[in-house]
């Protein structure tokens, strides 16, 4: 039934690369504005051979608190067993996966990078799986530490000017996303634009 088995309906394939296998209209991304050349490089090894970096994104400022831009991290925790999130975009499983040594160690990772001076507008956590942006949103709406709240009100707590509870009510959320949402967005855009 999945594309990598040969045989079935191939009900892992997405829509999208469904339609252009079929010869359906569609502009493919050239030149992309938003990641650092050290990610776009990956990309252009794996998939997009002839994807271009945007001149903006040359000379970005190297990041604070961080040996390298792009950094991987190895661990051999396994993931958790979840039986009640069901992801819908991946039909070869019931489940949907989520890790909770993961979730922390992102926790622990944002509250560096506030320490460092990056406020929560300049952060997205992205994920792949449905189950683990579930435990991230569920981890980071109960944690009250004011370093995920946002930088400024961290120093001004620090300082005694406000309080913990004026600091909450100001929050400003991370971001979070899973990977395949921001596909969607920037597939639909290939797509639009041969209709227009």
């Amino acid at each position: 039934m999945t594309v990598e088995k040969g045989a079935g309906f191939d009900l892992n394939r997405s829509l999208f690369e469904r339609l252009i296998l079929k010869g359906y209209p569609h502009e493919s991304l050239t030149k992309q504005h938003r990641m650092r050349p050290e990610i776009s490089e990956l990309i252009r090894r794996l998939t997009y051979h002839e994807l271009q970096d945007a001149p903006n994104t040359a000379n970005r400022p190297n990041l604070l608190g961080v040996q390298d831009n792009l950094v991987f991290i190895h661990h051999e925790n396994p993931e958790d067993d979840n039986m009640h999130v069901a992801d819908r975009r991946d039909m070869g499983s019931t489940t949907s996966k989520q890790n909770s040594f993961e979730v922390y160690m992102v926790l622990k990772i944002v509250k560096y990078l506030a320490q460092q001076g990056y406020g929560t507008d300049k952060l997205v956590i992205l994920t792949p799986y449905l189950a683990q942006l579930h435990k991230l949103r569920d981890i980071l709406k109960t944690d009250n530490d004011p370093v995920l709240n946002d930088l400024d009100f961290h120093e001004l707590l620090r300082a005694g000017l406000i309080n913990p509870a004026e600091a909450k009510l100001n929050k400003k959320p991370i971001r979070l996303a899973t990977i395949g949402e921001l596909n969607l967005v920037t597939n639909i855009h290939w797509f639009m634009s041969p209709l227009r």
